[in-house]
């Protein structure tokens, strides 16, 4: 009987111990979010989302071959010696035009080697609230803002600049006298021979 009684008292005993964690936090105030009401804030250096400033990149390509991946689509045209794309964060002057950026992040590792390299820091982390898509396609995300006629124009104008420097390269070819054979072995050794 007393094994009975023993019982219940342990069973009392670690109820009351259970329920004084219980109502230790039933009066604090509540750490639960209401998710799609209330979203809490990431921290500041969590690698959420790559983000390219476009004014700020150079188009140096450095974040494309240091990427272990490929996840980079990187086009630039080289602007003329007369012209002024502004200045860059690190105090140089631009240099080339930026056709295009894009950054897959369906197969991005988020290890971070591209925002390191970054020079002008134009390659950034950004952490948005809602970064997960129902698609694939919108994972891929385009950074430059150059319109098409813009594009067009410049690949153009270097299509133009390539076929000049081939001409002047062909030219330069064909200014220049033909080399003279060389004798082959077999020639001078047939020429002693005889």
């Amino acid at each position: 009987m007393a094994g009975y009684f023993k019982d219940i008292w342990q069973g009392i005993t670690t109820v009351i111990a259970g329920m004084e964690v219980t109502f230790k936090h039933l009066f604090e105030p509540a750490i639960t979010i209401q998710y799609p009401r209330e979203i809490k804030e990431m921290y500041p250096r969590a690698r959420a989302m790559l983000v390219n400033t476009i004014d700020d990149c150079e188009c140096c390509y450095k974040c494309q071959r240091i990427c272990p991946i490929d996840i980079f689509v990187i086009k630039g045209i080289r602007a003329g010696k007369d012209e002024d794309l502004g200045m860059l964060p690190t105090g140089k002057p631009k240099l080339m035009y930026i056709l295009e950026f894009d950054i897959d992040f369906s197969k991005c590792l988020y290890c971070g080697l591209c925002v390191d390299v970054c020079e002008t820091e134009s390659l950034h982390w950004e952490s948005p609230q809602e970064a997960s898509t129902f698609c694939r396609q919108e994972l891929y995300k385009s950074f430059a803002d150059m319109p098409e006629e813009k594009k067009q124009e410049l690949l153009e104008k270097e299509a133009a600049k390539k076929a000049a420097r081939a001409e002047a390269a062909a030219a330069k070819a064909a200014a220049k006298p033909a080399p003279k054979p060389v004798p082959r072995r077999e020639d001078k050794a047939g020429e002693e021979g005889e």
